[in-house]
């Protein structure tokens, strides 16, 4: 018996000759093609999600312990859950995941084992600087330096962010100002807010401190006001 070969191009077309039967064959054929090639792409499809999946869940290890960390991908949704020890690094895994090409979305369901007040999340656009945030969430543009630790090591570089960037802003505590030798207020004020007027915010935070704007002494240590803040305060 064996094999019998033909050259399959070379062929009969179903329905060439008309007829119920042959309709019903080519369609048939048709179906079946259509759902060979519908398998193939989906199959395509998943192995592509699971590619991405198993990419984000390596970067995540590279910059933040998970244990048992699992992720999914699928449309443009990227699922992750495990366990970390700190809000921070629970956060920092959230956006390694939604800071990957072709995420839409990342569904947390980590938990935290010591969980804190949560930070708040920033979409760059053009134009956006660590220190505008800063003046923007804290009201003062010193703690510019809180926002580039907050997001290391995904941030190499404080000037190295760009459009659609999710960058983390976490809560702070009220900073303070040790007075160093040839300071004033207007300097100091200067510093923190980017605007020598502003001493007299500083100045009405330390009435207990100080009873003349003009008059500060090395070693004080003075409030800086945070000037309605748009995150939660540390204690």
């Amino acid at each position: 018996m064996g094999l019998i070969s033909f050259v399959k191009s070379a062929g009969r077309k179903i329905g060439l000759f008309g007829g119920r039967e042959a309709a019903e064959a080519e369609a048939a054929v048709a179906e079946a093609k259509a759902a060979a090639d519908a398998a193939a792409a989906d199959a395509a499809e998943a192995a592509q999600d699971h590619a991405v999946a198993m990419d984000i869940r390596a970067a995540i290890l590279s910059y933040v312990p998970v244990e048992e960390l699992q992720v999914t991908f699928s449309g443009e949704t990227a699922v992750i859950s495990g366990t970390t020890s700190s809000q921070e690094d629970a956060e920092k895994a959230i956006l390694v995941a939604g800071n990957t090409e072709g995420v839409g979305n990342v569904e947390d369901n980590l938990e935290v084992v010591e969980p804190k007040p949560p930070a708040v999340y920033h979409t760059v656009v053009e134009g956006d600087t660590l220190s505008g945030l800063s003046g923007r969430y804290y009201g003062v543009i010193r703690l510019y330096d809180v926002i580039f630790s907050a997001n290391q090591p995904m941030l190499g570089h404080p000037d190295e962010i760009y459009p659609g960037q999710v960058l983390r802003i976490p809560p702070v505590a009220t900073p303070t100002h040790t007075v160093c030798s040839g300071e004033t207020l207007g300097t100091i004020a200067k510093h923190w807010y980017g605007e020598a007027s502003r001493y007299q915010d500083i100045f009405a935070a330390n009435t207990g401190v100080l009873s003349n704007p003009d008059s500060v002494e090395v070693g004080q240590v003075l409030t800086i006001p945070l000037i309605d803040p748009k995150v939660e305060l540390l204690s």
